[in-house]
């Protein structure tokens, strides 16, 4: 697992130089607007960790790909321990990288007078630690996984370019309207605003990291040896 973690970091060397270039751009941007009075930084919106997670498992397994004979499945280990092993350091790694960038975040908000749990409540970490683990069950179980990624993107593009075209048939707005997806949908809106507040919290953590972790169990499965 060590040694794993140890391969997983020389490897996101150039990812990590990448964002800290990114960083330092960004001090030299916020620290401008600061000594100007702007007070850009306060702003309510989170930062796009999420999406960022998702793609780190592409470059935590680009010089291993799971369906080829690749030096990883020699060593002495049952290959779904060694991929899961390799998940748990692109994710130790991944935990390392908010950590810095949310102590850069807690430094400058301080500096612009933010309150530190506002700033703290900008990065989604159940929300990026779960798309982590959707990113890394895609990349282990599938073998074009790059490709299924593109396929669906495209797919959801097309379903939302048709449907905005048949917003203007009434007759297929009133059908859609109508359907029980639509009141399903509404209710479960409903339900979930009926909850509190810590309740709501803890579901839209635990259950997208459970669901994660549900998705990556399969898909290292498909490289377990048989005996």
């Amino acid at each position: 697992m060590l040694e794993q973690v140890r391969i997983v970091g020389l490897s996101l060397r150039i990812a990590g130089l990448l964002v800290a270039a990114v960083l330092a751009v960004g001090t030299v941007m916020i620290g401008v607007d600061l000594v100007g009075g702007g007070r850009g930084f306060d702003a309510d919106d989170t930062f796009p960790t999420a999406l960022i997670s998702f793609l780190l498992p592409f470059a935590v397994w680009k010089n291993d790909r799971p369906f080829r004979p690749v030096f990883l499945w020699t060593l002495p280990v049952d290959r779904r321990q060694l991929a899961l092993a390799k998940v748990f350091a692109g994710l130790v790694w991944l935990t390392a990288a908010l950590t810095i960038f949310l102590a850069w975040l807690l430094a400058l908000g301080l500096l612009a007078g933010v309150s530190p749990a506002l700033t703290f409540m900008r990065v989604p970490f159940g929300a990026t630690i779960a798309t982590y683990l959707f990113g890394s069950a895609l990349v282990v179980g599938l073998r074009y996984p790059l490709r299924w990624l593109l396929g669906a993107a495209g797919v959801f593009f097309l379903v939302g370019s048709l449907s905005q075209a048949l917003e203007s048939y009434s007759g297929v707005q009133s059908l859609l309207g109508s359907s029980d997806l639509y009141y399903a949908t509404e209710n479960a809106r409903n339900t979930w605003q009926t909850l509190p507040g810590l309740a709501r919290w803890a579901l839209g953590t635990f259950l997208p990291l459970g669901a994660g972790l549900a998705a990556l169990w399969p898909a290292a499965s498909r490289h377990k040896e048989n005996r």
